[in-house]
């Protein structure tokens, strides 16, 4: 007789674009063990998701990060400190919620040979990687530099961790930096970019952006996004799948992608609300109390990220 898989999963909105499956199939067993794309309707919906379907432990992405931390049962110090979940585990009972994205940065930065006690580090940005970033540099011991667009955000954030703040105009001499983490969109570039000096540039984005392209003309080595997934996932799996792994093992199957013609979807409704899940699902919609149309809507909403279709 066939056991019922263990259920993991990535909950996100949009959530079909997700690598999480990617990242931690080389970890799963595909007899005993599923990992799902899973799309809530609310954070609210995602709690209610995990305990009716009992999911062992899953990644949480944008929007939910920030409201999870007061709707799980636990969460760690890290969570405390970033004010975001990026993954849950569930026993059955309680959930709890832990933050690994600031593994995601010092991870990387001591691989490439970075002593982070002491060093001078220039954090881009002042949102939640940001904060992230700086929790875990600060952790480390560097000394932290914060320069975003919008100056106040950028001094909220400094305040919370005792760092210094670089204007995002500023026009004066900058200092020497070990490293720089850049978490601002593609498109986000400083006007002093051509003015900076580090050793190594981190950027959290996966696309390629200005801060990049700008790092590589200078010659300053760059440390690609996916760097941080692979340290925060490492972090994330001995979490929630119990499992220890090296970052670069999960990067065996980061770019392969669902076939969008073949896409296997669930619509998740009151009444298979508790029935095993086996299939390996590429798309899970919770649309309990959606009518069909717009259940259609959000599905090609999903496609149309993923796969620009």
């Amino acid at each position: 007789m066939s056991l019922t898989p263990l259920l993991y999963a990535v909950f996100g909105q949009p959530v079909l674009h997700s690598k999480s499956p990617q990242l931690f199939s080389p970890l799963m067993d595909a007899q005993r063990q599923r990992y799902l794309r899973i799309r809530p309707q609310s954070a609210e919906d995602l709690v209610h998701v995990v305990r009716m379907l009992h999911i062992r432990g899953a990644s949480i992405t944008s929007p939910f990060k920030e409201e999870l931390v007061d709707l799980a049962d636990e969460v760690t110090d890290a969570v405390r400190a970033v004010g975001a979940v990026n993954c849950i585990r569930y026993d059955g009972k309680k959930i709890i919620g832990h933050n690994t994205d600031h593994v995601g940065v010092t991870g990387p930065l001591q691989a490439f040979g970075v002593e982070l006690k002491g060093s001078n580090i220039l954090v881009l940005g002042a949102g939640g990687a940001a904060r992230a970033a700086v929790y875990g540099l600060t952790l480390a011991g560097a000394q932290v530099w914060i320069s975003n667009r919008t100056h106040t955000k950028a001094d909220m954030l400094a305040a919370d961790f005792g760092c210094q703040v670089i204007p995002w105009k500023q026009e004066t001499k900058l200092p020497r930096f070990d490293a720089a983490v850049s978490t601002i969109l593609p498109e986000g570039i400083p006007p002093y970019i051509d003015r900076l000096s580090c050793g190594v540039l981190l950027d959290a984005i996966y696309k390629p952006s200005q801060v990049t392209a700008a790092c590589k003309s200078a010659d300053i080595p760059v440390i690609s996004g996916e760097q941080w997934l692979a340290f925060q996932g490492a972090e994330a799996a001995a979490f929630y799948l119990d499992k220890k792994t090296k970052p670069e093992v999960l990067t065996r199957n980061l770019h392969q992608k669902p076939d969008p013609e073949n896409l296997q979807i669930l619509t998740l409704q009151e009444d298979n609300l508790h029935k095993p899940l086996e299939a390996p699902y590429d798309l899970v919609v919770s649309a309990s109390g959606m009518d069909p149309a717009a259940i259609r809507k959000v599905i090609a909403e999903e496609k149309l990220l993923a796969f620009g279709e």
